[in-house]
C-alpha cells in the first residue's frame, strides 16, 4: 500500500474509534460514516465540534424535524466541517424551506438541503428545487413503483447540474438498461444509474467500467456489495483513470481493515468493509488529482462533486438498511 493511502486508513481507523468511543448512544453504523467525512477533510474528528452542531440543530428545529431523524449524526458532522456551522445552518433552513414547497418531507431532505447550502447561494434555492422537481416525476413516470423520497435527493443532485431534465432522465434510463442485465433490478440499481448520469463520457462506457471494477474486485477475493453501497462504486467509475490501481488499492485498504479491531468478520461485516475501503481509495483519487480537476469544465468538477455527495447519501441509505435488517 502506498504510504499517503495507509496514512488515509490509519486516519479512518483513528477516527472511526472517537466516534465509537464518544457517541455510543448514536447508532454504530453511523460510526465510519462520520470517520469517513473526517478522513477526507484530512481532519481529526472533533466530538466537541459535532455536539455542538448537534446542539445548534436541536435548538433551530421543531420536536419532530428530519433534523433530528435518521441522517442527524452525519448531518451534525457535515455541518462541524463548516467554518461558520451557526450561519450555515440558517442558509441550510432557507433550502430546506424551498425544497419543503415541491417534496414531501422525509429523512433525505435535510441531506439535500445540506448540499445545496454548500454548492449555491440561496437566490438559486428557488431554481433548482423547481428543476429537481421536474427530474422527479420524470423518475417517477420511468418508474413508479422504485421512486421514493429517497430519491428526490438525487433529484435535487442532478438539478444543480447543467444538464436538462430530460438529458438527466436520457441518461439514466441509458445507462439502467445497460446494468439491469448485470445487477438486480429495483432501488440499488436506480441508484447506480442516478450515480453514473453525472459522468461525462457514454452510457455504455461507463457501465462498462463499473462492470469491470465490480469484476477485478470478485477476482481478487472483494466481493463487492449489490446494495446501496453500489453508488460508492459508480463514484470510482465515473472518476478512476487506472482500473488496475484502483484495484489495488483496494485490495489493499480491505486488507488493511480487516486486521482493526471492529472491521473483521465479526465487526462491520465485509460488504460495508469493502464499500468504506472503496471511498477511502476514491477520496485518494481525488486528492491526486486536483490539477486535472482545476483545468476541467465548471461542469465536469461540478459533477463529480455531486457524485461524491451522492456516494455520502447512498451510504447513509445502506447503513440505513442495515440497521432496520438488525432489527428484524
Amino acid at each position: 500500500m502506498n504510504h499517503t493511502l495507509l496514512q488515509r486508513c490509519e486516519l479512518f481507523v483513528s477516527n472511526r474509534d472517537i466516534m465509537k468511543d464518544r457517541f455510543k448512544w448514536d447508532s454504530g453504523l453511523y460510526h465510519p460514516l462520520v470517520a469517513s467525512l473526517y478522513t477526507e477533510k484530512g481532519r481529526i474528528v472533533d466530538p466537541e465540534k459535532i455536539k455542538n452542531c448537534k446542539t445548534i440543530m436541536k435548538n433551530n428545529t421543531g420536536l419532530f424535524s428530519e433534523f433530528r431523524a435518521t441522517a442527524h449524526l452525519p448531518l451534525a458532522a457535515l455541518l462541524s466541517l463548516e467554518s461558520h456551522p451557526e450561519g450555515k445552518f440558517q442558509e441550510i433552513l432557507q433550502a430546506y424551506e424551498a425544497l419543503k414547497k415541491e417534496f414531501r418531507s422525509s429523512a433525505y431532505l435535510p441531506l439535500s438541503a445540506f448540499f445545496m447550502a454548500v454548492m449555491l447561494q440561496s437566490p438559486a434555492y428557488d431554481g433548482v428545487v423547481r428543476k429537481a422537481k421536474d427530474i422527479f416525476q420524470r423518475m417517477k413516470k420511468e418508474h413508479p413503483f422504485l421512486t421514493s423520497g429517497e430519491d428526490c435527493g438525487f433529484a435535487v443532485m442532478l438539478a444543480m447540474s447543467e444538464m436538462t431534465p430530460s438529458a438527466a432522465i436520457m441518461e439514466m434510463e441509458k445507462c439502467y438498461a445497460i446494468l439491469k442485465s448485470r445487477f438486480s433490478i429495483g432501488n440499488a440499481l436506480q441508484t447506480l444509474s442516478h450515480t453514473l448520469t453525472l459522468g461525462g463520457e457514454s452510457a455504455q462506457s461507463k457501465c462498462d467500467r463499473i462492470i469491470r471494477l465490480f469484476d477485478l474486485l470478485k477476482e481478487n477475493n472483494c466481493k463487492y456489495g449489490t446494495g446501496a453501497e453500489l453508488a460508492v462504486l459508480g463514484v470510482l467509475a465515473i472518476s478512476t483513470p487506472e482500473l488496475s490501481a484502483t484495484i489495488r488499492d483496494i485490495v489493499e485498504a480491505n486488507q488493511f481493515l480487516l486486521g482493526q479491531k471492529g472491521f473483521g468478520r465479526l465487526g462491520m461485516g465485509k460488504a460495508q468493509r469493502i464499500m468504506y475501503a472503496a471511498i477511502l481509495v476514491s477520496q485518494e483519487n481525488k486528492q491526486a488529482s486536483q490539477n486535472a480537476l482545476g483545468m476541467a469544465s465548471i461542469n465536469s468538477v461540478t459533477s463529480l462533486l455531486i457524485a461524491e455527495q451522492a456516494a455520502i447519501a447512498a451510504v447513509i441509505a445502506a447503513s440505513a438498511a442495515a440497521a432496520s435488517t438488525a432489527g428484524n
